[in-house]
């Protein structure tokens, strides 16, 4: 269970780089779907 409501899904911003979540995926890779949904947070935040 989430801890918080973010206004984006990792898993979508996953799919969407084609990065398979995980201990098999780079250290990039899954930075590059955290960072992702930091941007998409405060896009959102910032059109409210």
């Amino acid at each position: 269970m989430a801890k918080y409501n973010l206004p984006v899904d990792k898993n979508t911003v996953a799919s969407q780089f084609n990065v398979n979540l995980g201990p098999e995926a780079t250290s990039r890779q899954n930075g590059s779907v955290g960072g992702e949904m930091v941007r998409r947070t405060f896009e959102s935040f910032g059109k409210r």
